[in-house]
This record gives structure tokens, sequence and C-alpha cells, in this order.
């Protein structure tokens, strides 16, 4: 009998390993997170942090600068970017207003920006709330000023002591990037996380 029970937890231990491996960790203490991502991803350095100055995503008003960024290599490529946003929301209620701020603004930006102005444009796709992981998924087609076109997906994550911001960038139609993108987004572990 002993002998099955420690079989049974080897097996285990082996099963729940094999992932683990698959991936890595990349603490972000100044931020508060941690994400797993996969062999094909990497940490970029700031001078790579600094050619997406200029990226619209219809939030960025609100941003401080990209803090932390991964880029993919592969099948896909794809770059994921992160910043704070200012201020910190910590009620249902609050989350509730503050996501659609979000949503009105992007919308706004798409409807009032006329197309020959040389400002980026917006057009949102999709809009979900994980009220689980207290996390807003904004997916949308973005035109920056020199005209460059992306599908751009934007992840608010409400913690206990502010809001990160999330963006990743893959050319469009693009979705095995999305798919990484997403999948590399649902390995965050936060330590402040948001108790509600």
């Amino acid at each position: 009998m002993r002998c099955y029970i420690v079989t049974a937890v080897l097996a285990a231990l082996v099963v729940w390993s094999v992932p683990a491996s698959a991936s890595l960790p990349y603490y972000n203490q100044d931020l508060g997170y941690t994400i797993w991502l996969s062999g094909e991803w990497s940490e970029a350095p700031d001078a790579y942090l600094s050619t997406f100055g200029q990226v619209h995503d219809g939030v960025a008003a609100h941003m401080v600068g990209w803090e932390a960024g991964y880029t993919l290599k592969g099948k896909a490529s794809a770059s994921l970017l992160v910043s704070q946003l200012h201020g910190r929301v910590v009620s249902k209620a609050s989350i509730g207003n503050f996501n659609q701020h979000v949503i009105k603004g992007i919308a706004r930006c798409a409807r009032d920006v006329p197309e020959w102005t040389n400002q980026g444009r917006v057009q949102l796709n999709k809009a979900n709330f994980n009220a689980k992981k207290n996390m807003l998924r904004l997916e949308m087609d973005a035109t920056d000023p020199a005209g460059k076109h992306t599908t751009t997906i934007v992840y608010i994550v409400y913690t206990s002591t502010g809001m990160l911001k999330f963006v990743g960038l893959v050319e469009p139609g693009d979705r095995q990037g999305v798919q990484a993108i997403d999948d590399a987004v649902s390995t965050l572990y936060l330590d402040y996380g948001l108790r509600q």
C-alpha cells in the first residue's frame, strides 16, 4: 500500500514539474508581479522599450512609461509591455466606473480623431472583465502616428496598491500571437492582489 502512495506522489510531482520546467518566472519587485513565460519569450532591454514610446492604445494618457517588457520570437512575433497607471481603484463599483471610463475614452478616441490627422487611431473590437482576477481585457486594432497597423491587447490589472497595464502587440490577424500573449498574462501572480 505504501508503495502505491509513494508512486502516486512521484507521478504527481513529475506531471506538475513538466509545465513548470517549460516556463521561466520573471519577477518584477518594483511593480509587484511574477509572470511565467515559455522559452520563446525573453525579457526586453530598456533600449527596446524606448522604441515603443509612440504606442497608441487609448489608455496611454494615464501611464507613467514602460517599466518592463518581454518579446516573443518564433512562429509568432509579439511584444508585451508593462507600465503602471496613476490612481488606485479598490471597490467593485469604482472598478466598474473606471472600466466604463476607459471604454468610453477609447470609443471617443476612435470617433473624434479624423483620419487625415497625424495622430494614432484605435478601434475597439472586444472588451471583457474577469472579476475573479480583477482584470479588464481590451482587444483593438490600432494605427500609430506613422501609419503602422497592429493588433493591440490591453490588460488593466487592479491591485491593492494601484493598477498595472500590460499591452500586447502583434501583427494584424496574428491569432497565434494573441493566444501567446493571453497565455502569458494568464500566469500573472500579484504580490498585492485585490481582495473583495
